[in-house]
């Protein structure tokens, strides 16, 4: 075998595992979306995701939530968030592009204080 038809060889093997890994993904994408997922709005900038839904918890760094839908798979009671007169206790579960992670119901369109946000499932082992 000449080196250029090994070359090629080698490259056409990365070609075809290249798109294979692309096939998966594409077809993975929508058994990643629950059923019970909801769109909803988030109208602050800068918002922190967390890794539950708790002041305890980290934040995934630079990773901010910014006037823009996000995908909402449950909500769940945790750590009082305040943030002028709007206060809340509900988090979120939401995929907004990476991991996923918690955001407080504050900082969603469509709540109201102390509640959780209409059409986001309450039943927490939707969160799983």
């Amino acid at each position: 075998m000449t080196k250029r038809a090994g070359r090629l060889r080698r490259m056409a093997v990365a070609g075809a595992a290249a798109a294979g890994a692309a096939a998966t993904l594409v077809t993975a994408a929508p058994a990643q979306a629950a059923a019970n997922a909801t769109t909803v709005y988030v109208w602050a900038t800068d918002v922190n995701m967390r890794s539950c839904n708790s002041f305890s918890c980290p934040t995934y760094g630079s990773i901010k939530v910014s006037r823009m839908n996000v995908t909402a798979f449950c909500q769940n009671r945790g750590d009082v968030v305040r943030d002028g007169v709007y206060v809340n206790d509900w988090w979120l579960l939401v995929d907004a592009g990476g991991p996923k992670g918690w955001i407080s119901a504050v900082y969603v369109r469509g709540g109201s204080n102390w509640g959780p946000i209409p059409g986001v499932s309450t039943d927490f082992a939707d969160c799983q």
